[in-house]
């Protein structure tokens, strides 16, 4: 009977190593940002979506990069959604815009894409499909549309932050601080453009600070706080320019 366990024991470990391991963000996350503001930015990008494929000069004009990034995105938002400790009307079927979301990515014709964007609109309305909760970080979205959506909303951040706020601007920009902070989860675990291993730990530590600095300014800007906010953009510039001068020194 001993020796019947012993083996038991040793196929089950043997089959649990040849199983695929799927790694939750790397930090919590509520800690990151607060689902509101996920399931605001996630509906703008849905609403993005619909507008580049509301017609097929639309699709032809958004295809390249829009289309692609704008659902990478929101594929990211809905993973986070998916996860997070709080909890949001469509959380049951996040899992399932993502899928959808990674697929209008991903197609190759219009139709594909307008496919893909009405099983995101199914999925949104609450209706839960087959999809996994879980998923790898690094497979949501590619990094470079990940640095382009970090980019442009900087860009806003900048202005934002050098002025006192309306209510309005400090929804919108807690809203692009939430969504970075969110980026930056992704950029943390995909660690391709790293060529030395030893390396990975700093490329991390980088995106870490980026991620802490964002979520500090997204509570900056809820609370108006100028100088607070002001201090999240410059360390979390400070932090992206310096992983910049590491790892794209060449560019």
């Amino acid at each position: 009977m001993k020796r019947l366990l012993l083996s038991i024991s040793a196929t089950a470990l043997g089959l649990s190593l040849l199983l695929p391991c799927y790694a939750a963000a790397p930090e919590k996350i509520a800690k990151v940002a607060p689902i509101g503001d996920l399931v605001r930015e996630a509906d703008a990008k849905i609403s993005s979506l619909e507008e580049s494929l509301a017609t097929d000069s639309s699709y032809l004009a958004s295809k390249g990069t829009k289309i692609p990034a704008d659902a990478g995105v929101l594929a990211v938002l809905s993973q986070a959604i998916v996860e997070s400790e709080e909890k949001a009307a469509w959380q049951p079927s996040a899992k399932d815009v993502r899928d959808a979301a990674i697929a209008v990515a991903g197609s190759k014709s219009y139709d594909d894409a307008k496919k893909g964007l009405a099983a995101i609109k199914e999925a949104h309305s609450g209706k839960t499909g087959s999809a996994k909760p879980e998923h790898e970080w690094h497979k949501l979205c590619k990094l470079g549309s990940v640095m382009k959506e970090i980019n442009t909303r900087n860009g806003k951040l900048r202005r934002l932050t050098k002025k006192d706020m309306t209510d309005e601007e400090a929804v919108g920009a807690a809203g692009d601080a939430s969504v970075m902070a969110i980026l930056a989860l992704a950029a943390h675990e995909d660690t391709h453009e790293v060529k030395k291993k030893e390396e990975v730990p700093e490329w991390q530590k980088y995106s870490k600070e980026f991620q802490a600095q964002m979520t500090a300014l997204s509570a900056a800007a809820k609370k108006k706080d100028k100088a607070a906010a002001a201090d999240a953009f410059k360390k979390g510039n400070t932090a992206c320019n310096d992983c910049h001068g590491k790892f794209r020194e060449k560019e």
